[in-house]
């Protein structure tokens, strides 16, 4: 399993609970009596319905450019205020006045992505771009590119290359230098400018301007025909050799916009296209670097299949096409392919207009930080929040970070696998089970039998437990480690048996939690299990119905055993356990669930990443999502319909025998809640 953390970047050290909390350590004392309180509530089923008829009003998010509802504004407002200053991860630049990127877009993309605001804008296209040299350039940068501020096509292939290189972008008119560039090139005093672009969108004027504003350095112009041989140029004038090629439309600034900060980062050149024809001077460059691999960034409707086949045949090697259902997403599946979490910056550019985005493509090339797109709304299009929140998990540079997964029922873990499942060695996992789901209706003392059981793992011995039995519980925590283990977990050891006491947090005292046995007596649940393996470990109650209480002193119990882990430095917390109460989509109001939304979204636990939980796509809390990768390896079955038809999925075989042998898969809030694309509360 894997995850990637978001830490405060100062708390290297050791950390322990938070501040007004303490735990008092585990021992193996016998279980007490229960204590005088409430009682504990009676069992509920904690599965979801066994077949649900679709919902009302189902979630088609995936099919929608953007979703500027009443929730993305309820999200803006929510969202003002700055992340806490031990929770900031890096920066979020916009590039451009906040005519272009609204202040309120600007924050939202920083709250939701723990990041400081930066705004790099002028009064125009020329002054934008000499503010954003000026902020991130120090005098006698060793080269900057010069390209026409009134069309696109030039500078774009100037963004790349000057990414890759360490330099600005700085924009001219055809015919007259703007003052404020002609100071910036005196400030930078570089000892080479390179002009892109013909005597027609940068006249022989301008040359001599800018030669005598820098009467030492060099001045040389990379040109071509038309955009298509002037990209060619920059590609043949930079690059002897190259282990990739970016190739985009040249008819549309957006995706080739996005491609060059990944470009920079993968030191290839940017080619330019039509949709139909690969331009001689393109095909020419393509041949002579002969690259192994060609991404093409944009769908089929900027770049065709045609084009991408005859660049197989040109260069004999793979084509991959990088694109989004939009400009937006099309930026959001570069920075999700080149860029690793955790990036200096994520930088923000209108993806309405060309000119920031030019000079702010070198910039994020520089800072090896993706560029992602925004349109003229107050919340930046979801595809753009999600990217940004994804580079922005705080990883260490070395060393490891825990991260505790809370996970409400054991099979509700797969509800954040998006976030938690590919592995990451700069992280290490907990796993905290709450209960054992011995309340499940599939514990009826009968055989399982489905159409698909010698396709599944079933409980052994059979026949399994009644509701409440140690039987059905044992064969619950079975499946459970068949589907933990089975997906990547790994070896964790042999389990001990500890118990927990009390739990003081902020000044109060958290009892230990409250249960029923066999016989449905009210127990003490006090006693829990631990395994610790080299990747992972995994703290697994018995609580019951839970309460917030409850879920409070399991996570407080679990962090007092930090020193039983590889590593003493927290992370953040995640909420294994879907809750929707909103009306759009597969609703789930389990009082299990709720206690842990409750918990993670009211109390703040002090730890120094924020606090998760999966919910509704159009759940009021929502600010974030992510897609579970080689879903179908988990959730595809042979009954499922495209485009999840296939061999047994993982998660299907280890659970099956709780669904009837079949929990229907689906994109955006699957009935059963285990979703391809998930959606995430964000809270402290």
């Amino acid at each position: 399993m894997a995850v990637g953390l978001m830490v405060v970047l100062a708390a290297l050290g050791s950390t322990a609970p938070a501040a007004g909390a303490t735990t008092s350590g585990p021992t193996s004392a016998p279980t007490s009596a229960p204590t005088a309180r409430d009682p504990e509530p009676p069992g509920r089923p904690d599965d979801p319905p066994r077949r649900r008829e679709p919902p009302a009003r189902p979630s088609a998010v995936l099919e929608e450019r953007f979703a500027h509802t009443s929730l993305d504004r309820s999200l803006a407002a929510g969202l003002q205020a700055a992340p806490a200053d031990n929770r900031i991860v890096g920066s979020v630049i916009a590039a451009g006045g906040a005519d272009v990127v609204t202040e309120a877009a600007l924050t939202a993309a920083a709250s939701v992505s723990d990041r400081s605001t930066e705004r790099g804008g002028g009064p125009d296209r020329y002054d934008t771009a000499v503010v954003l040299s000026t902020q991130h350039y120090a005098a006698n940068t060793a080269e900057v590119w010069l390209a026409t501020g009134e069309n696109f096509p030039d500078g774009l292939s100037a963004s790349a290359v000057a990414g890759a290189r360490g330099g600005p972008v700085l924009l001219t008119r055809p015919n007259s230098l703007p003052p404020g560039v002609a100071a910036e090139l005196a400030r930078l005093d570089p000892e080479r400018i390179w002009i892109v672009g013909g005597t027609g969108v940068v006249s022989d004027g301008i040359l001599r301007t800018v030669q005598a504003a820098v009467p030492a350095a060099t001045v040389s112009r990379v040109a071509g025909a038309d955009r298509y041989a002037t990209a060619a140029a920059v590609a043949g004038a930079f690059f002897d050799t190259a282990p990739a090629a970016f190739v985009a439309t040249g008819l549309n600034f957006p995706d080739a916009l996005g491609a060059g900060p990944a470009a920079a980062g993968e030191d290839a050149p940017a080619l330019l296209v039509t949709a139909t024809t690969v331009p001689p001077a393109t095909e020419a460059q393509l041949r002579r670097l002969h690259p192994p691999v060609v991404y093409v960034v944009g769908g089929s409707d900027v770049v065709s299949d045609g084009v991408a086949g005859r660049i197989r045949t040109i260069t004999g090697g793979q084509v991959v096409r990088v694109s989004g259902s939009d400009r937006y997403a099309t930026a959001a599946a570069v920075a999700d392919r080149f860029f690793d979490a955790t990036t200096a910056s994520v930088v923000l550019a209108t993806g309405l207009n060309f000119p920031d985005g030019l000079s702010a493509g070198a910039v994020a090339g520089a800072l090896d930080s993706p560029l992602l797109l925004v349109d003229a709304h107050d919340v930046p299009p979801r595809v753009t929040i999600d990217a940004a929140r994804r580079v922005s998990w705080w990883l260490p540079a070395s060393g490891r970070v825990l991260r505790y997964t809370v996970i409400t029922h054991p099979d509700d873990e797969f509800a954040a696998w998006s976030v938690s499942g590919d592995f990451d060695p700069r992280r290490y996992d907990v796993l905290i089970v709450l209960t054992t789901g011995e309340s499940t209706r599939f514990c009826t003392g009968l055989p399982v039998s489905n159409p698909w059981m010698s396709l599944e793992y079933l409980p052994q011995p059979q026949p399994t437990g009644v509701q409440y039995s140690e039987r059905c519980k044992k064969h619950r925590m079975d499946s459970w480690n068949v589907f933990v283990h089975g997906a990547g977990i790994g070896d964790v050891g042999p389990y001990e048996q500890l118990t927990g006491g009390p739990v003081t947090f902020d000044g109060r005292e958290i009892p230990v939690p409250l249960s029923r046995d066999e016989a449905g007596t009210v127990v003490t649940a006090d006693t829990f299990d631990l395994a610790v393996g080299a990747d992972a470990a995994v703290v697994s109650f018995d609580m019951g119905a839970l309460t917030t209480d409850e879920v409070l002193w399991a996570v407080q119990t679990t962090r007092g055993l930090a020193d039983r882990f590889p590593t003493q430095v927290e992370g953040d917390l995640i909420g294994a356990g879907y809750y929707n109460d909103s009306s759009i989509g597969y609703a789930d109001l389990h009082e299990d669930h709720l206690a842990v939304y409750e918990l993670l979204g009211n109390v703040d636990l002090g730890l120094p990443g924020s606090q998760y939980q999966t919910v509704g796509h159009y759940q009021s809390a929502r600010t974030f999502g992510a897609t579970v990768v080689d879903y179908c390896g988990y959730m595809c079955h042979p009954a499922a319909p495209a485009p999840f038809h296939g061999g047994m999925g993982h998660f299907q075989y280890s659970y099956g025998w709780l669904g009837d042998g079949y929990w229907p898969p689906g994109q955006v809030d699957a009935y059963a809640g285990f979703s391809q694309y998930e959606s995430f509360a964000k809270w402290f």
